[in-house]
Parts: structure tokens; C-alpha cells; sequence
């Protein structure tokens, strides 16, 4: 992930985003161009998402991980380290407090890195794993949470069969702007990786103090900071907030009036083409799409990645759960003439970690 400047201005309203039917989006033969190009395009009013309603599944599959992120990050300490992956840069298993955002280690969240696809990626053995630890490394689960590894593959690979759609969509905007690109560049791209990464979130509660947000609206990114992923495409669920008081896991109570006014401005927000920030609500029954920065690179600046931040909800005992596929291409793959995936991923994890 790579952070532009942190926000310096007060946040706009809620956007309208290009939302998709499951259904449209499946039909390969479907001519959604211009609403590619306005979803994920270099104009003013393109907002950088896209929306995937009615997706078959989602629902039921979206809450039974989503719970499990909040077991997750209440094990016991010695419990998470023992899924805790160093020579992986902490891309593989539990990660706290490892990550850099705004210059300082990230406590604000717990995550859970897996390969969605597949538990031991092919092709491993020394001289790889080595060279490619971030990808290479297999897949280690917690013993403590045996349900976690089945829901967590089967949202993953969801999500990313909808975003090989998505792709296909994109291919054809590229395609028309560019000619001498292959006609399947992104979903060739995402339909043959095996470095996709999964990542299971749990945003801890916050105090009235850390959401604050002062009149030229900084500390908005009080539970993410500003950044664009370094994927292809990523995937995202509608987060699940959560009651953790008195040990136990609840969902928020959203009929409670002060819940909802914390819960109102909290959430992810992205910056514009034009520079303005706007809030993304993501339906429950909905998957959102973003651009990220190798598809910015490897598309020539026609997609544009997509700044976004979380904002944090400052309620007593009040946690954020989600989770983010990120779809890229296998390490070799070559984003530009000169630059490797690989080339790139090391550049982003140097500056991150």
C-alpha cells in the first residue's frame, strides 16, 4: 500500500457509486464500458469504486467470517504469535502493530493474511520461497479457531471470481483505448496468479479522542490512513460493526440513537479525482471494487487507483470488521517493459514496513 498526504479537508457527502447486477456483470457479452469509465476512470467526477449487488452466496458467507475476526483478535497473545509470520514482511497469518501508516506502527488494527486460492502456492521450494517470502509462504491457520480457514477460502475465492468479472469489463475499456494491449490483460492476469492475499480485519475500538476530527478535517483517518493498495483489483465486504463489552461478541445495536451517531461518519471514505472526500457506503448484500496501483502502472494511468481511508466510530467497546481481497498478478509478471510485479511489491512492502 502506498500513502498519499494525509486529509486536509472536511469530508463530502455520501456518493453515489456505479453498482452493478451480479447478473449484468456475468454476461461477458454485456457492453458496461461506459460505466467502467466512470466507475474507475481518470475524470473529475470518477469516483475510483464500483458495486457488485445480488451476488449469490454473499450474505451468509460475509457474516460467518466477519464474526470470526473479533474471535480472532481476542486469543490469547502467545495463541496470535504462534500464526505470526516474520520472514513473511507479516503477510502471512496475524499482523499487529507491524505495519507503518502515517510514519508511526498501526495498532489501530489486527489483520489476517492468507492466500485465498490455495494453502501451499506451486512451484515451492527453497530457492523460491527465498525470493518470494511475501507469496511463497504457505498458509498457517490457528488451531484455537479451526472454523476460520473454510470461511475465510470460501469468501475469498467469492469474491475474486467476481472480480475476474469485473476484470473482464476493464479489459474491454483498456482494449479500446489501447489496441496493442492484450485482450484479456487484467483477468488473464488475476485468473492464473497464485499470489492473491486475503486480508481479515479487525478494527479495535477507539476513544472520542482518537476520532476527533479537527477543522481542516485531519484525524479523519483515525482507524486507517490514507493509501491506494498496491493490487491489481481488490474486493471488499460491508463492514460488520461490533459490541465487544463484557467479553462478549454482539452486533452493534444500530436502534440505539447514540450507536448510529457514532457509526453516521465512520467508515471508508475516498479521495476523489477532484480531491474531495467522499464517504462509500458498501451495502451488506454488496461486493465493492477498487483499482489499485499496479493496474494504474500496468494500465498506462487509464485506471487510476484509488485513495481511501477509514474513519474511525468512537463508541465505548464499538469494533469494525471487514475484509479485503487483493488480486494481483504471479510475481513475474511483467507490469511495464522494465518492472516486474515483484519489482513492485518490494518497492511498496520497504516503504510500509
Amino acid at each position: 500500500m502506498t500513502a498519499p498526504s494525509a486529509p486536509t479537508a472536511a469530508p463530502a457527502a455520501t456518493a453515489d457509486v456505479v453498482a452493478f447486477e451480479y447478473e449484468d456483470l456475468a454476461n461477458k457479452n454485456a457492453n458496461l464500458v461506459d460505466a467502467i469509465k466512470t466507475a474507475f476512470g481518470s475524470d473529475p467526477d470518477c469516483l475510483g469504486v464500483l458495486l457488485v449487488k445480488n451476488v449469490p452466496g454473499l450474505v451468509p458467507m460475509r457474516l460467518r467470517l466477519l464474526r470470526l475476526a473479533s474471535l480472532l483478535a481476542a486469543l490469547p497473545d502467545d495463541a496470535k504469535e504462534r500464526v505470526t509470520h516474520a520472514d513473511s514482511h507479516y503477510l502471512t497469518g496475524w499482523s499487529h502493530g507491524r505495519e507503518i501508516m502515517n510514519g508511526k506502527p498501526d495498532f489501530a488494527k489486527g489483520s489476517y493474511y492468507c492466500n485465498p486460492m490455495m494453502d501451499v502456492p506451486p512451484l515451492l521450494d527453497d530457492q523460491y520461497l527465498a525470493k518470494f517470502p511475501e507469496y511463497a509462504q504457505p498458509n498457517i491457520w490457528p488451531k484455537e479457531l479451526p472454523e476460520l480457514r473454510e470461511a475465510f477460502m470460501e469468501l475469498g475465492q467469492l469474491i475474486v471470481e467476481v472480480g475476474k468479472l469485473v476484470c473482464h469489463h476493464c479489459d474491454k475499456y483498456l482494449l479500446q483505448e489501447y489496441p496493442d494491449l492484450p485482450k484479456q490483460f487484467l483477468e488473464s492476469a488475476i485468473a492464473s496468479s497464485t499470489t492473491i492475499k486475503a486480508r481479515l480485519l479487525h478494527y479495535f475500538p477507539i476513544s472520542q479522542d482518537d476520532v476527533a476530527v479537527s477543522a481542516d478535517g485531519n484525524n479523519m483517518d483515525s482507524w486507517c490512513g490514507l493509501h491506494v493498495d498496491h493490487s491489481m483489483l481488490t474486493g471488499l465486504t460491508s463492514a460488520l460493526y461490533v459490541d465487544e463489552s463484557n467479553g462478549e461478541i454482539r452486533d452493534a445495536d444500530r436502534t440505539d440513537p447514540n450507536v448510529a451517531a457514532a457509526l453516521e461518519p465512520s467508515g471508508l471514505y475516498i479521495k476523489g479525482r477532484d480531491g474531495a472526500y467522499i464517504q462509500v457506503k458498501i451495502p451488506q448484500d454488496c461486493l465493492a471494487f477498487q483499482i489499485g496501483e499496479a493496474s494504474q502502472v500496468a494500465s498506462r494511468n487509464l485506471l487510476l487507483a484509488t485513495p481511501h481511508l477509514v474513519r474511525g466510530a468512537a463508541y465505548p467497546n464499538l469494533a469494525r470488521n471487514t475484509f479485503a481481497v487483493f488480486m494481483q498478478p504471479n510475481v513475474d509478471h511483467q507490469l511495464t517493459p522494465d518492472m516486474t510485479f515483484d519489482d513492485f511489491t518490494k518497492r511498496v512492502i520497504a516503504e510500509h514496513h
